[in-house]
């Protein structure tokens, strides 16, 4: 009797030890699958988007970002010191020292002076100061001089794109308008080179858009327009419904 009631409580128990034995497996499978994948990630090298992009230093704060935010991300934000702030009617920045921009501080990676970062930093110092006017001092002098910038710095930076730009529109303008003489008179574009009038057109064209560059200039010369016929209109409004004394 003790015999067959072992054997049923052996048969009973046997089911449920299978039971702990699979399921300890299965947990010892699925730890042994993360570890491996813990491992392969590890070993896996990151995607540019995991690690943060593929460019470093400067050049990760974007390509028109501020000179705080490069300093930060070139990690020099917290020694550096404050970047163009107006503190206590002062202009504040770690570059500006005795009232002029320290040029040691502006040396790209070949050495030499980056000439785009001063002129960036003074403009943007000038806008500062005019949105934000402070009085000049004896005491804080500024003795920085734009001229001390190379003139080819300034040529490379505003003249060249200006000139590119302008040439550009320049040839397309005169295409458009050599085509439209050719298809109503029939005359080609090299017969209008040619001629005295076909000259005159391209010069008055050349200077047109020398002139009128953007619709803003239009405004311009609308304001000059006024300003140089403004003493006329007022003198002229002060005789209306007056009779003006003869001339003899």
């Amino acid at each position: 009797m003790q015999a067959v009631v072992s054997l049923q409580a052996g048969a009973v128990r046997a089911p449920r030890l299978g039971r702990v034995q699979r399921r300890v497996k299965a947990e010892a499978a699925e730890n042994g699958a993360a570890a491996t994948a813990t491992l392969e990630k590890k070993d896996r090298k990151l995607s540019p988007l995991e690690r943060g992009g593929t460019l470093k230093g400067a050049a990760a704060a974007g390509k028109d970002a501020s000179d705080k935010f490069k300093n930060m991300a070139e990690g020099a934000s917290g020694s550096a010191g404050p970047v163009l702030q107006l503190v206590e009617g002062r202009f504040m920045d770690y570059r500006w020292k005795g009232g002029r921009w320290d040029l040691s501080l502006f040396k790209g990676k070949d050495g030499e002076v980056d000439w785009d970062a001063v002129i960036d930093a003074e403009m943007a110092r000038r806008k500062l100061l005019e949105d934000s006017p402070i009085p000049c001092t004896n005491e804080d002098p500024v003795l920085f001089d734009t001229s001390e910038i190379p003139w080819w710095a300034w040529v490379r930076r505003f003249h060249l794109p200006e000139a590119e730009k302008l040439n550009g529109r320049a040839a397309m303008m005169g295409y458009v308008l050599a085509l439209f003489v050719d298809q109503l008179t029939g005359v080609g574009l090299l017969d209008q080179q040619n001629s005295f009038i076909g000259k005159v057109l391209l010069h008055v064209c050349v200077f047109a858009i020398l002139l009128v560059r953007t619709t803003s200039d239009l405004d311009k010369y609308k304001n000059l327009v006024d300003e140089a016929t403004f003493y006329d209109k007022q003198w002229n409004a002060t005789w209306e419904g007056q009779e003006r004394p003869s001339d003899n």
